[in-house]
C-alpha cells in the first residue's frame, strides 16, 4: 500500500494525513472485493494532492466505483445519503418507519400518547405480535457528532413515564425504547443502553444490526443515495418518496406529483430500480 505525506481537510475544518487503509476500508464496507479496493486506490492516487478536501475525495471515490461496480455505488453513497435527509429530523423520521415496516411492524408517526406526568411526543410507534417499541430518531448532520449519553437518558426518562401512565390507564404499554440515528452513539450510551435495555440502531452498530446494515439488507436505501439536484430531491422527500421502495414504476407519476421533466423522472425511476436489484 503506498504512503503519501498529503494533508486531508475534514468536514469540520480539523486536518490529517491521508490514510490509504481507512480509505480501503470504506471500499471494502462498500463491497468491493480486496482486488477492486486496491484498484480503487490506484485510481484515486492521480487526483491526490496536499490539502485536498474529504468531500472531494468521496467525490473521486464515488465515480471510480461507478466504474468498477455500478451496483455498488448506492452502498457507497449511504451515509452522505442520510445526512442529505436533514437539516430537519421529520425525513430521517419517516425514513425509519419505512425501515420498521420492510422488517414486518406496523408504524405510527408523531403520535402523543400521555405518560404518569406529561405527555410526549414519539417520533415512532412500531408494533408486531407482543411488540410495541418507543422508537425515537435523532437525526445528525454535523461532521462527526455523535448520539450521547444524554440523550439516552432523556428517551429511557420518557419511556418510564408512559409505561406508568399506561398501567394507570389501563393501555398496553411499550415493550422497550428504541433509539435510531444517522450517526455513531458514544461508548457510554452503547453501555448505559446495554444495560438498561434499549434498542440501538447507529451508523456502524450494533454490528450486525446497523442502520447501514439494515437499509442494505432490505434495499430499503433513503432515496437521496440517487444522485441529483437539491431541489429535486427537497421535491420528492415533501411528495412522500422517502426510499427508492417509493419511486413509482411509471415516471409520469414523478412528472404529475413533484413536478419534474420527463427526462429526469426516467432517469430516477431507472436508478431507482437499480438500487433494488
Amino acid at each position: 500500500m503506498r504512503k503519501l505525506d498529503i494533508t486531508v481537510l475534514k468536514q469540520d475544518g480539523a486536518k490529517e494525513k491521508f490514510n490509504p487503509a481507512k480509505v480501503r476500508r470504506a471500499l471494502r464496507r462498500s463491497g468491493l472485493t480486496t482486488r477492486e479496493a486496491d484498484t480503487a486506490l490506484n485510481l484515486l492516487y492521480p487526483h491526490l494532492k496536499d490539502g485536498i478536501t474529504t468531500r472531494q475525495i468521496y467525490s473521486k471515490l464515488y465515480s471510480i466505483v461507478r466504474s468498477i461496480r455500478p451496483e455498488k455505488k448506492y452502498r457507497f453513497n449511504l451515509k452522505r445519503a442520510f445526512q442529505l435527509l436533514g437539516p430537519a429530523g421529520y425525513d430521517f423520521e419517516d425514513y425509519t418507519a419505512k425501515l420498521f415496516q420492510c422488517f414486518g411492524y406496523k408504524t405510527e408517526l408523531r403520535e402523543i400518547p400521555t405518560g404518569k406526568c406529561v405527555t410526549h411526543e414519539i417520533d415512532v410507534i412500531a408494533r408486531k405480535g407482543k411488540e410495541k417499541l418507543m422508537v425515537e430518531c435523532k437525526f445528525r448532520n454535523e461532521p462527526g457528532a455523535k448520539c450521547r449519553i444524554q440523550t439516552a437518558l432523556y428517551i429511557y426518562a420518557r419511556f418510564l413515564d408512559l409505561v406508568a401512565g399506561a398501567t394507570l390507564r389501563s393501555r398496553r404499554p411499550f415493550t422497550k425504547p428504541c433509539l435510531v440515528t444517522n450517526a455513531k452513539f458514544s461508548s457510554d450510551a452503547r453501555e448505559y443502553s446495554r444495560c438498561m435495555g434499549m434498542r440501538l440502531i447507529g451508523w456502524r452498530f450494533p454490528t450486525q444490526g446497523s442502520l447501514e446494515v439494515l437499509a442494505d439488507s432490505t434495499k430499503c436505501y433513503p432515496v437521496s443515495v440517487i444522485n441529483m439536484k437539491q431541489h429535486t430531491l427537497r421535491k420528492l422527500l415533501k411528495n412522500k418518496f422517502i426510499t427508492v421502495q417509493d419511486i413509482p414504476d411509471d415516471p409520469k407519476v414523478l412528472v404529475d406529483r413533484v413536478g419534474i421533466s420527463p427526462t429526469n423522472a426516467r432517469r430516477i425511476v431507472k436508478e431507482a430500480k437499480d438500487a433494488q436489484s
